[in-house]
């Protein structure tokens, strides 16, 4: 496994690719920086191999109009340039993706007081130094925005990706044994240590007839009605980039890899796409917002969370013309086995895992003597772990989880977990309340819910005796409230919503229950999505218990 690292403080962060229309193309402008030769500003591994699959996607979806800068060739100009450039040979019906890869950093912003804060969000490019600042090797939020502005003609759809954080803390403590993450931050000022020099402005005459040029609007940044912004993080979390969960793959930004398994991957049903989570055949930039959102949660721990801002009509806005027209790749049949590193004895018949070499190499930790199981995340997700038979139990849970990742369908219902802010670790004792947060859908709704705990053990939550059906009334939401008590570690619900009662998978639950059988639940519930098609929606809440 390699190291995990953060890449924050964007100010761009966005959608993707698409298949133009017929009338219209698409056209790009990829860039990415992972060599910056600074003390300050640490090398990266994953932009080079997100760079390299931007292409690869975006050209075998048709587009030959497809800009690359790499390292020492982004910066302020050749990127302005070539955006420019861009909007000049763009025409009504066309979509551009514009996007970036590498560090992003924050720093006073020049005028304060504006809706837009009192911070910029900026890109600093190969070449930046604090102590002799050129405005080449910087390119700030702002920027941004003017040259699309600017550059790019009404009626053309611009896409925007930063695969890079915007700011801010992880939400808990990391064990660094198994830490595998790494923040793409290059640096954050704090306020009054790190103030730009003066940018110059955009070079270049605007494209669209009669526009006179508004400061100050650029300052404000009011919503662009040809926009679709998808960003990178929160602004209180880190971006992250890491390996990914495939043997011996490389490191990644994990915006990028989801997105790419969004476009190339099938869904429960192997046909049409995972983001496509209606099933008819289109990816809408809702549901593409939305599944961005569940993937890279889910691949962080938590930790991430992507943000989304476009205008209302084009929440249903489809990014494709026909899933027929692009190609769809299966999902393999099989996965690697996770990697299990044992550091203090243990001994037994293992199941469903293999032994790691080393700690950086695994999956997971187990410290046999003291009795933890730690996750690349950096977190204690067990405890109490005295044996293979209990190791076996928490690696098939998680292997669990990873096979139903790609079938998180969160645009219907998501659970919320509460109180606090997502991802916390909830201390001895508290108190949580799991809630479902919905989405009006036409048809009856039924909900079921059930726990995986720390251990593997399968614990049904909803509905319970008393409770009915479970169907969903409106917009009430069961509630459900539970301690957070030893064991310690990660707890997983799970939230499946099916337009009839699953009386066979609850039937299922109750006969597992309190024992651990997480790998039994898999099939049944893929086979449940299919059937549900979009009144279906399933949903995944993790939840961190510990001192």
């Amino acid at each position: 496994m390699g190291k995990w690292r953060a890449r924050c403080g964007v100010a761009a962060a966005a959608a993707m690719m698409v298949v133009a229309p017929s009338h219209g193309e698409t056209r790009a402008l990829l860039a990415g920086a992972w060599k910056f030769g600074s003390p300050l500003i640490p090398d990266l591994e994953g932009p080079q191999n997100d760079l390299a699959a931007m292409e690869a996607l975006i050209r075998g979806e048709g587009a030959t109009d497809v800009t690359v800068l790499r390292n020492d060739g982004v910066t302020r100009t050749t990127f302005e340039t070539a955006l420019h450039a861009l909007g000049l040979r763009a025409k009504k019906g066309d979509w551009i993706l514009i996007y970036y890869s590498g560090h992003g950093a924050e720093a006073d912003a020049a005028i304060k007081g504006t809706a837009d804060g009192d911070r910029d969000q900026f890109l600093p490019l190969p070449g930046f130094d604090l102590d002799h600042e050129d405005a080449e090797h910087f390119i700030v939020d702002k920027d941004l925005y003017a040259w699309i502005a600017r550059y790019i003609p009404r009626g053309v759809e611009v896409l925007m990706m930063a695969d890079a954080c915007h700011s801010g803390t992880l939400q808990r403590s990391i064990d660094p044994r198994a830490w595998r993450f790494t923040p793409r931050l290059a640096f954050r000022g704090f306020e009054g240590e790190i103030k730009l020099v003066a940018r110059p402005a955009p070079r270049f005459p605007s494209v669209l007839a009669g526009q006179t040029d508004a400061p100050q609007a650029a300052i404000q940044r009011v919503d662009l009605p040809n926009e679709i912004y998808i960003g990178a993080a929160q602004d209180d979390q880190f971006a992250l980039e890491a390996s990914m969960p495939v043997e011996g793959a490389p490191s990644r930004g994990l915006l990028t890899y989801s997105f790419e398994q969004a476009l190339t991957q099938t869904g429960p049903d192997g046909k049409t796409l995972a983001a496509d989570t209606d099933h008819d055949g289109k990816l809408s930039v809702g549901e593409l917002s939305a599944y961005l959102g569940s993937q890279v949660r889910a691949l962080t721990g938590q930790r991430q969370e992507t943000s989304a801002h476009y205008p209302t009509s084009a929440d249903r806005l489809p990014l494709f013309e026909t899933v027929a027209e692009r190609p769809v790749v299966a999902s393999p049949a099989a996965k690697p086995l996770p990697a299990v590193f044992v550091s203090s004895g243990g001994s037994g018949d293992a199941s469903g895992w293999r032994a790691a070499p080393s700690p950086d190499q695994a999956d997971f930790i187990w410290d046999a003597k003291a009795g933890t199981v730690l996750r690349r995340s950096g977190d204690v997700v067990a405890q109490h772990v005295a044996s293979i038979a209990a190791l076996n139990g928490v690696v098939e849970k998680w292997a669990a989880i990873d096979a139903l990742r790609p079938f998180l369908s969160e645009a219907a219902a998501k659970l919320v977990i509460g109180p606090g802010v997502a991802g916390m670790r909830h201390p001895p004792g508290a108190i949580l309340q799991v809630g479902l947060e919905l989405r009006p859908v036409a048809g009856a709704r039924y909900a079921t819910v059930f726990n995986l705990a720390s251990d593997g053990t399968v614990q049904p939550l909803y509905p319970l005796d008393g409770d009915g059906d479970g169907r969903l009334s409106g917009f009430q939401l069961p509630v459900l409230d539970t301690a957070a008590v030893e064991p310690y570690g990660t707890d997983h619900v799970v939230a499946l919503v099916t337009p009839t009662p699953p009386i066979a998978f609850r039937q299922q639950l109750r006969v597992t229950s309190g024992q651990r059988g997480a790998g039994r639940l898999v099939a049944p519930m893929r086979a449940l999505l299919v059937d549900a098609g979009r009144q279906g929606a399933l949903s995944i809440g993790e939840i961190y218990t510990g001192p």
